[in-house]
């Protein structure tokens, strides 16, 4: 997935379960955590699916 927005670094909090299912996802996909959690976020807010064109 490509930003062409860039990043902005943000921390959040998250509890340890909530960071130990986020590492063996992030792990089992080859991807970091922090790319894990954008792609959740995009999904939440409707811009992980791709355009019909």
């Amino acid at each position: 997935m490509s930003y062409s927005m860039g990043y902005e670094r943000t921390d959040i909090f998250l509890s340890k379960p909530q960071k130990t299912v986020l590492e063996k996802i992030a792990k089992k996909k080859g991807i970091f955590v922090a790319e894990l959690v954008r792609r959740i976020i995009d999904k939440e807010l409707g811009r992980g699916q791709k355009q019909k064109g």
